[in-house]
């Protein structure tokens, strides 16, 4: 109950009271409640904490613990076990469901069963026949033959009588048409931990899962002479006295049996089945390879989208490790630990596809606190770098979150050639608005906007010409929309100029993205009327910027509406920062094919009290190399260095959005640094 109200889990939380079988009892109820659908993941597992002289001393009468202080399982000197503390957990989910979800899958649990000894010689003695039909349950329920079990690892709690008992029922059930030369191997965890008692099964669980992962299984420690109660000549079975390479079968994956033995006699037995091969250079596993959908919004999505064929979308250049913390401390500490995971798996590391995997897992997979840092990099030399300044770097203050963010939409008059293309290039999401925009306006013009966005040879004109600029401008700055949307940022305040305009009232709803278009085309014909344009109420505050006031519900945007706009292509700092100010803007993002009107703004922004209110400002697109030459580069991370910006800003973004159309894997990151304070009473 503790543990569901921490985490706020609101399924069955059941605690297991079941002595030694505990915690594999719970893996076995686990199973069973995901293969009937009750849950969709469970955690797992058992703790063991010695608190308690007075239990330590009845166990003592009673014969149970170690007077060597050591757990001599399957020994003859065995004489008892240790006792042991320790907390294990796991998390089960259904395969198929973990594999959609490219989940990291570590093993598969094949099959599970529980029974109980019933009447034996006396309450606390283990019962063969009970065991046997445990296993052979548990085996059932797989679908596995006894003989196509590697390893058993056995309850072994280093009792004279109890491990004879165990040794025999293992072998008359997984000695079944076993070849002489394949024996089982078998081994206890408990003799290298101690007997976690609660916690036992699960750490026996999570010791065949590394063992499977790595390919050896681990020293069985103490066994030197063998259980003389047992003829270990005739049996089909072997301790693992020294570490031992798990048995290659390529024909089929490794396979394992658990046992957990509770004093009170239940008998608990799991077959678990290795996902994936062993991999000693790198035992843990990566997630299953996922397709990361594009998020296309619903002003595209229902829209017929261009046929680009088998063209592949270019590949992103630049990437965001987003790192965070409860404080700067463990900030710096995170990224520490960064920087020594790339120097301690280099090798692994140096590929961009597994820094990508490490910086989508990073973004997906993990909590974002108040403490933030966006790492932008290119490839593991830059990263390295930006992490060593980050080490560094001053104390970072604790973001805020914004609550309003608006969307700043430019005029045409600084559009330049090539301006976007690299994003239509490598982004879908801009890819699938701009081909929709082409595909509209060339059957108005029979002729390519995208052409004349590229400044492609052949095309019809050029964007100085305001004909082809301003549905150009809307054109693009609707694709920016739509990315920013792609990553989880939405304006909840638009405002446009000029032909931006059009762009803001389709930002908020106002006006559909093929209507706009078309509005924005016709601008420049002035005997043109266009019929059947549908206009909406907005859907979010949606700035007049002529009047400065928000839209009201009974204003009608007529074509007039529109040609005032676009007569007004340059906005005035003052007038603008007035009308952000009025709308309570915290976050500007500017949308448009410059970072000219942000740059203005700064410096418009009045001091309150001596401090600067100015909100945190974003361009989307950065200035091109060469202002004068208006030269594009080839790939532009401007974006994506806003996105970091926004990031560290606080605002809630979803990274999945900047690997759209990939296919992408989890993988294993550092672990959070943990500030350990003490708190005692």
């Amino acid at each position: 109950g503790g543990v569901a109200y921490t985490l706020g889990l609101m399924g069955p939380a059941i605690p297991v009271t079941l002595n030694c079988a505990a915690s594999l009892v719970t893996v076995q109820q686990a199973a069973a409640g995901l293969r009937q659908g009750e849950v969709d993941l469970a955690l797992v597992g058992g703790v063991n904490a010695v608190f308690s002289p007075g239990l330590i001393r009845e166990m003592a009468a009673l014969g149970m613990l170690s007077k060597q202080g050591r757990c001599r399982t399957f020994d003859a000197s065995a004489d008892g076990f240790v006792r042991s503390e320790g907390c294990g957990m796991v998390v089960l989910k259904r395969l198929a469901e973990a594999e959609a979800d490219g989940d990291r899958i570590w093993a598969v649990i094949r099959g599970a069963a529980v029974n109980q000894n019933g009447a034996t010689a006396g309450p606390t003695v283990p019962n063969g026949p009970a065991q046997e039909r445990v296993i052979e349950e548990a085996l059932s329920q797989a679908g596995v033959q006894p003989s196509e079990v590697d390893y058993l690892e056995a309850h072994g709690a280093g009792s004279e009588l109890g491990d004879p008992i165990e040794v025999q029922a293992a072998a008359a059930v997984y000695g079944k048409e076993r070849d002489q030369g394949r024996p089982l191997l078998i081994g206890s965890v408990k003799t290298n931990l101690g007997h976690l008692e609660s916690a036992a099964g699960v750490a026996s669980l999570i010791k065949v899962v590394l063992s499977m992962r790595h390919g050896v299984i681990p020293k069985h420690l103490h066994f030197r002479d063998p259980n003389p109660h047992l003829d270990w000549d005739r049996l089909p079975v072997r301790v693992v006295s020294e570490a031992t390479d798990w048995p290659n079968n390529p024909d089929r994956p490794l396979r394992a049996g658990i046992s957990a033995f509770g004093i009170s006699g239940t008998n608990a037995h799991v077959v678990v089945e290795g996902y994936g091969r062993p991999n000693n250079a790198s035992p843990d596993p990566d997630g299953v390879p996922l397709p990361i959908p594009v998020p296309l919004p619903d002003t595209v999505e229902s829209l017929p989208q261009a046929d680009d064929g088998d063209e592949e979308p270019a590949p992103r250049g630049t990437r965001i490790l987003p790192l965070s913390g409860k404080s700067t401390a463990s900030l710096r500490k995170l990224a520490e630990r960064y920087l020594e995971r790339l120097a301690k798996r280099e090798s692994v590391l140096a590929s961009e596809p597994a820094l990508s995997d490490m910086a989508w897992t990073a973004g997906v997979g993990r909590s974002h606190f108040d403490h933030r840092a966006a790492v932008v990099f290119g490839d593991s030399d830059s990263l390295r770098e930006r992490l060593r300044v980050l080490m560094e770097a001053d104390d970072r203050s604790q973001t805020g979150t914004p609550t309003k963010i608006a969307f700043l939409c430019t005029g045409h008059g600084n559009g330049w050639a090539g301006r976007g293309e690299a994003l239509y290039a490598s982004e879908p999401v801009v890819r699938a608005v701009l081909d929709r925009c082409d595909a509209v306006l060339g059957n108005v013009r029979g002729a390519s906007l995208l052409d004349v966005m590229f400044g492609r040879p052949g095309a019809a004109g050029d964007l100085d010409d305001p004909k082809w600029g301003r549905p150009a401008n809307y054109a693009l700055e609707c694709a920016l929309t739509a990315l920013w949307s792609s990553v989880g940022v939405q304006p909840s305040v638009a405002l446009g100029f000029g032909s931006g305009a059009l762009a803001a009232a389709q930002a908020a709803g106002v006006i559909g993205l093929e209507d706009g278009l078309r509005l924005a085309a016709a601008l420049d014909e002035p005997g043109e009327v266009l019929d059947g344009v549908a206009m909406s109420a907005p859907e979010l505050i949606l700035v007049n910027t002529l009047s400065g006031r928000a839209l009201g519900s009974d204003e009608v945007l007529d074509e007039a509406h529109w040609r005032r706009h676009a007569a007004s292509e340059r906005p005035d700092p003052d007038r603008c920062v007035e009308m952000l100010a009025a709308a309570g803007a915290d976050v500007v993002v500017e949308i448009g094919p410059d970072a000219a009107l942000s740059a203005m703004l700064s410096g418009a922004w009045p001091e309150t009290g001596g401090k600067s209110s100015t909100p945190v400002l974003l361009s989307s697109l950065g200035q091109p190399p060469d202002r004068e030459a208006k030269a594009t580069p080839k790939s532009d991370g401007s974006f994506v260095e806003a996105v970091a910006e926004a990031y560290e800003a606080g605002l809630a973004v979803s990274f999945a959005g900047l690997f759209a159309g990939e296919i992408r894997r989890r993988v294993s990151l550092p672990d959070y640094p943990f500030e350990r304070r003490r708190h005692w009473i």
